[in-house]
Order: C-alpha cells, then structure tokens, then sequence
C-alpha cells in the first residue's frame, strides 16, 4: 500500500484540517470553510477550497492560527459605498 498511512488513533498525530475564515468584529460564522490555498495581495486575499470555490475578499489578512484551522480577515470598505 502506498500513499499517506492513516495515524489518525496514534497519539500524538491529528486529522489534517483545513481552514475556516472569519472577518474580524464579525459573526462567529465563517464566510468559507474548507480553505486549502490563500493568496494575499496588496488589497485583497484570495481563498480556495479544497474542492475549488473561490473567494476573493477586499481587505488584509489579521491573523492564521494553523492550531486552530482559523483565518481572520479584516475586511476593506469603499468609502462612497452606503
């Protein structure tokens, strides 16, 4: 058998996770989970989940905690937007 052996009952070992993201001084929902891959860029972070949804949000990325799977965005607002 080839591939990656499941440790997940071995001591020691977690499950492989992947993110969720939230927007700083937001609900407690998450506006994407699944996450597998961020793109930061000068004004806005791109994220893709495992099986391809994308999002892009305007804004800067405040905080990854990779214990947690947490991504915490803060959000850009056009400032002529009501």
């Amino acid at each position: 058998m080839t591939g990656i052996p499941d440790v997940s009952g071995q001591r020691g070992y977690r499950k492989m996770c992947l993110a969720k993201a939230f927007i700083n001084n937001s609900s407690r929902q998450p506006i994407l989970e699944d996450i597998a891959r961020v793109r930061i860029h000068k004004d806005r972070v791109e994220l893709e989940t495992l099986f391809g949804e994308g999002k892009v949000i305007p804004g800067r990325v405040v905080e990854i905690d990779f214990s947690n799977s947490k991504i915490l965005l803060d959000k850009y607002y056009e400032a002529n937007k009501p």
